[in-house]
């Protein structure tokens, strides 16, 4: 792979990273509201007060002097102090990146492991009745609403049965006596959540697959492995799996990157303290340090997966290095 392939996707890269942040900038200075008085509606009702709160947050600054702070505080990863915590952003963020990290890296790639397993399955037994089972329930499954499949588990082993605890994230108030009791309890409220989060990811995974498999089985060198009389198992695990992967390896990537941000749904409705709920309940409380803070490393996490994508099929597809 040359230099100048990657210098290109490095210079793409910047550029896209420059209209995210400026376009993150802009996005909550042009939202309705004052945010002053999301910090103390009584300071912000007198002139002193007002100005106070804005020097406070750099708000009295011309608006490209607040662009250049702004992009400092973005590549140092100082996102200033929240209004509705009173406490500096960085530190919230912190705690609820690892509890969504812990529900996402149980969940994510156990529904990416089912949507593969089963799109090749599906793929390999393409228009027989095993194809036709899969691949409609799996989009009937697709289909439904997150949240709603969430509830109805929630309801069934939590509410009637009691097999399961029906929010946060450990039991609330409890005294572990060692490390293996916390975990146990971490792992008897992760169940509900992590089935229902898995559930709601596989059925993209399993559909991308399944036809990238299905494209792949038409090519002149699966007839050919075929004909020097290689097993059909063969065919499929040294041949077909390893090419098909490529189209799905990019959503992959993807739901890796932002594997820390949580699913929305999903932690608010088990009220699991992690980055999705957070994020919910910033927009509620017009919390902007957090909401921007989210919003930024999000896209800075979207930017970089975007670029470790462009390598790897650069490197795995010499076609695309040439165009």
């Amino acid at each position: 792979m040359s230099i100048r392939f990657i210098l290109n996707r490095l210079f793409y890269t910047f550029i896209m990273f420059i209209f995210v942040v400026t376009l993150n900038f802009a996005l909550f200075r042009l939202m309705p509201g004052d945010p002053l008085t999301m910090v103390s509606k009584e300071v912000a009702s007198s002139p002193e007060g007002r100005a106070t709160l804005e020097h406070l947050y750099g708000l009295d600054k011309p608006m490209f002097q607040q662009y250049i702070d702004y992009l400092k505080s973005m590549t140092t990863f100082d996102f200033g102090i929240s209004f509705h915590y009173k406490q500096p952003v960085i530190n919230i963020l912190g705690d609820k990146i690892k509890n969504s990290l812990i529900l996402g890296i149980a969940a994510v790639p156990l529904g990416i492991a089912i949507g593969i397993i089963g799109g090749i399955i599906a793929s390999s037994r393409h228009g027989k009745k095993t194809d036709v089972i899969i691949t409609t329930s799996s989009m009937i499954i697709y289909a439904i609403p997150t949240f709603w499949f969430a509830m109805i588990l929630l309801m069934i082993f939590g509410v009637k049965l009691g097999w399961v605890p029906i929010n946060s994230m450990v039991t609330p108030g409890a005294n572990f006596l060692n490390n293996m009791e916390y975990i146990k309890d971490l792992l008897h409220h992760l169940i509900v959540p992590v089935i229902s989060y898995s559930v709601a990811i596989f059925g993209s995974y399993l559909l991308i697959m399944r036809g990238a498999m299905i494209d792949v089985f038409t090519e002149d060198y699966v007839l050919t492995a075929r004909a020097k009389g290689l097993k059909e198992k063969q065919v499929i695990m040294r041949h077909v799996v390893p090419n098909a992967l490529l189209p799905i390896s990019t959503t992959v990537i993807y739901s890796l990157a932002i594997i820390f941000t949580g699913a929305f749904s999903i932690e608010v409705l088990f009220s699991w303290p992690g980055m999705g709920k957070l994020m919910v309940e910033s927009v509620n409380r017009r919390d902007y340090p957090i909401m921007q803070a989210s919003n930024y490393l999000i896209a800075v996490a979207v930017i970089l997966a975007n670029f470790i994508m462009d390598v790897v099929y650069g490197y795995l597809d010499p076609r695309i290095r040439i165009g």
